[in-house]
């Protein structure tokens, strides 16, 4: 199979579609298509992947050369190669399957094996006996994680999960993207914006979040914007005020001990002359207590506002630059993780969330007060009746054109359900008049194109083989009694990008692009329970921050 699109983007009459490490740009009048960026690691990528197959079909010759054959016996059977032999050309793991495995730094994947554990070898992927290398490591296939762009669509911003980079374009308004910068970010970020100052916000894997500007002026001078009034924390000296009388869960008091020692380490190599701080301007801003999950930004009385998530059920109210240190107020009443965030566009003052809950919620966020909420795991289970959780990947905000101005519509997506669900924000601030419009995929990411006769959905959907759809949908909108439905479906030029694609494993696939239910905590036994203690589904993080006891939680 093909990577599907995982992330899409509308400006104007261009559409941005990201794909695996691609961004391709098509025409929404026509969908044709215009052009493409990919990232340097995708030849490298590809370039291996040829290379562990040359050498698979290279081996294969050398053992049928070898294979006696006779005519009682049949047709020959493979010689195994046996340890001591060094005739043939080593051969990877990967080169066993059909396709090759990566290496991701990220949580627990489903359906991956990297070969780790495999009998006979040790971590490094060595034969026990002789010590030797079995296999080539094939280079972290590049995933864009996040797509978003300038109001006016002027600049692009793209981030890239493997190797942390922000990666900011000029587009030309036609499609034709230019690369002005690449900048590594200490942590993997989880989630981005671009403020109205040319800043971006960025937040990361550990829950801090930073500030750096959208565009590196050209004679290397810091950027226009003042920060120099913000209180930046500091890692010197660091002491938390929390200790382990104060922390009564297994996992914090854990979790806290590996914090003071990454800080004393950190400060140690900084004391050696040794710290590897980023070479572009870099402005921390804030910290959570846990993995940031989610990020936006909101103006309420001429002020403006940070509004970020948490693994762990927060939703806090920053107030912008220069003063992201003060805390306005906090969310509080989701149970498990929250995932995506949308402001109203027509209400700024309300906040509509999701996550691994049943419910969406809706708030007034900046009285930290919440408003409604509905159940979103009863419309799944009308489509999918074994589903027993759901887990909310994006949120969308829609527009839909009437005779008494626009109505808001709320959009939700969620893992491996293969449908959009809606709902109409009325002027209570309440979600009614549901609604349900299936896919012939999971989706992954949308696109709402606005239209003064109805809006156009563009989805990015992991395809069914069997239904044999492509990647990328569109369809316009039409709305019964206050639901929406789908009125003419659209299709992209995309099959010569398509055929350009390398083949990729369903596994490896999933593996890549189905990372929103590992955030999921399970409680270990009954005795954490009572002390309160979760950890995540699969293998311990290591990137996600603890309580440090500041006060921000």
């Amino acid at each position: 199979m093909k990577i599907p699109y995982n992330k899409v983007l509308v400006q104007g009459q261009i559409l941005f579609a990201a794909r695996g490490g691609a961004i391709h740009t098509f025409s929404l009048t026509d969908g044709s298509y215009i052009s493409s960026w990919k990232h340097p690691d995708v030849d490298k990528v590809a370039d291996s992947i040829k290379a562990i197959n040359e050498a698979k079909a290279e081996a294969a010759l050398v053992v049928e050369a070898d294979t006696p054959a006779t005519e009682s016996d049949g047709p020959p059977a493979k010689r195994q190669k046996l340890d001591g032999e060094s005739e043939s050309p080593s051969v990877s793991l990967e080169a066993e399957t059909s396709t090759p495995m990566t290496a991701q730094d990220d949580m627990t994947r489903s359906g991956h094996f990297d070969g780790r554990g495999k009998k006979g070898k040790n971590k490094a992927g060595k034969d026990i006996d002789s010590g030797k290398p079995r296999f080539a490591r094939v280079p972290d296939r590049p995933v864009i994680t996040h797509l978003t762009s300038t109001p006016d669509g002027s600049h692009v911003l793209a981030v890239t999960g493997h190797d942390k980079v922000v990666w900011v374009f000029e587009h030309d308004g036609n499609g034709q993207l230019k690369q002005l910068s690449r900048r590594t970010m200490p942590k993997r970020p989880s989630a981005v914006a671009i403020g109205p100052d040319s800043q971006i916000i960025c937040g990361d894997k550990f829950g801090d979040v930073y500030a750096l500007p959208l565009i590196i002026p050209s004679d290397g001078s810091k950027s226009s914007v003042s920060l120099s009034s913000l209180q930046l924390p500091s890692k010197k000296g660091f002491k938390p005020t929390a200790n382990t009388l104060t922390v009564h869960s297994k996992g914090n008091r854990l979790a806290l001990l590996n914090q003071i020692k990454q800080a004393e380490l950190a400060n140690e190599s900084k004391d050696a002359g040794n710290s590897a701080s980023p070479d572009f301007e870099l402005n921390l801003l804030l910290g959570h207590v846990s993995m940031l999950t989610a990020l936006v930004l909101g103006e309420q009385q001429g002020r403006k506002y940070i509004l970020t998530a948490d693994r762990d059920e927060h939703i806090r109210v920053s107030r912008y630059i220069p003063h992201a240190h003060i805390i306005e107020n906090f969310c509080f009443g989701h149970k498990e993780f929250i995932n995506d965030m949308v402001i109203s566009p027509t209400k700024q003052d309300i906040l509509v969330s999701g996550g691994g809950d049943e419910h969406i919620f809706v708030w007034d966020w900046l009285a930290g007060k919440q408003l409604f909420k509905t159940n979103i795991l009863s419309l799944a289970q009308e489509i999918a009746p074994e589903t027993t959780t759901v887990a909310v990947s994006a949120l969308y905000t829609l527009l839909y054109p009437s005779e008494n101005g626009p109505l808001t519509y709320i959009l939700a997506i969620c893992e491996d359900i293969k449908a959009i669900f809606s709902w109409k924000l009325n002027e209570d601030n309440e979600l009614h008049c549901p609604g349900i419009i299936q896919l012939p995929g999971k989706p992954l990411s949308l696109a709402i194109s606005p239209s003064s006769d109805a809006p156009t959905v563009i989805a990015a959907i992991d395809p069914d083989v069997e239904t044999k759809a492509q990647s990328l949908h569109a369809f316009r909108l039409t709305m019964t009694n206050g639901r929406l439905a789908v009125d003419v479906e659209t299709s992209f030029k995309d099959k010569a990008v398509e055929a350009k694609e390398a083949d990729i494993s369903e596994d490896e696939a999933r593996g890549l692009l189905y990372t929103v239910e590992s955030l999921r905590k399970v409680v270990t036994s009954e005795q954490d329970e009572e002390a309160g203690s979760e950890v995540p589904q699969g293998t311990v993080d290591s990137d996600v921050a603890i309580d440090t006891g500041d006060g921000d939680e």
